[in-house]
């Protein structure tokens, strides 16, 4: 009798030291809680948006403390120059490239509304903020580039320059569409031109890129010097258009 009364005690005593030791690591779980992981890196990144008939934009965004700490805000012509803010003419459109880094600032986000009467200046902004987070969070995306049209400009020189509009679907070069400008910053008038070998390659090589889903393709046998050109101006269409910074834009696929 004395017997299982000791085995009692003892069961009991046994059965509340396990509760104590229970309740014990129960509290100190939940008093070191897992650190919350921030979306974004510091750092400084650019992102660009599609290109229209009127040219892109670009956004510069300083991330600090998982906080949107900068925004730097321009938009680009389709001849590829920056606005001039200081002369420009339309005067929503210089409003909203003073105000939208201060919406996107609050709102630590690229989902702002837009500056009423700068549209379309106003989505351009969004998408370039939007895409330059995609570069701050870090993460692998799918695919290696956005879908859209981007526009990509050629060194200048005193013999003028080219542009590339290059349309990607599924990382794939769609479409390219080549211009060449003068020494004067004029755009070239092809179906007028006189010298036959540059209308040639303003055609063969917006199809040789296409074909080759690649920057790496000839040079156009006399026209060496134009279709130098519009493979520096696909190149960077194409750096335009990577979900990876970082990533070397010889090859689209």
């Amino acid at each position: 009798m004395k017997s299982n009364y000791s085995k009692g005690v003892l069961l009991i005593t046994l059965t509340f030291f396990l509760i104590i030791v229970s309740a014990g690591c129960e509290r100190q779980e939940e008093a070191a809680p897992e650190p919350v992981k921030n979306e974004f890196v510091d750092g400084t990144y650019t992102g660009f948006s599609d290109a229209t008939d009127n040219g892109y934009a670009w956004a510069r965004v300083t991330i600090e403390g998982d906080k949107i700490t900068d925004v730097k805000l321009m938009e680009i012509t389709s001849k590829g120059n920056e606005k001039d803010y200081e002369t420009y003419s339309y005067e929503a459109s210089v409003e909203a490239q003073q105000e939208m880094p201060d919406r996107f600032i609050e709102a630590n986000s690229a989902e702002v509304d837009n500056y009423t009467g700068a549209t379309h200046s106003s989505e351009k902004y969004k998408e370039a903020v939007s895409r330059a987070l995609d570069y701050a969070r870090g993460e692998e995306e799918d695919g290696k580039y956005y879908d859209g049209k981007f526009q990509g400009e050629s060194e200048r020189t005193e013999y003028g320059y080219a542009v590339a509009l290059v349309t990607i679907v599924d990382d794939k070069m769609n479409n390219v569409e080549l211009k060449e400008l003068d020494g004067e910053g004029e755009w070239k008038d092809f179906d007028n031109y006189d010298y036959e070998p540059a209308v040639e390659a303003n055609e063969e090589m917006a199809e040789r890129f296409v074909e080759e889903n690649s920057v790496a393709v000839d040079l156009y046998t006399e026209a060496t010097q134009s279709s130098i050109r519009y493979k520096e101006a696909v190149e960077n269409a194409l750096r335009h258009a990577r979900r990876d910074p970082a990533m070397d834009v010889g090859e689209a696929e």
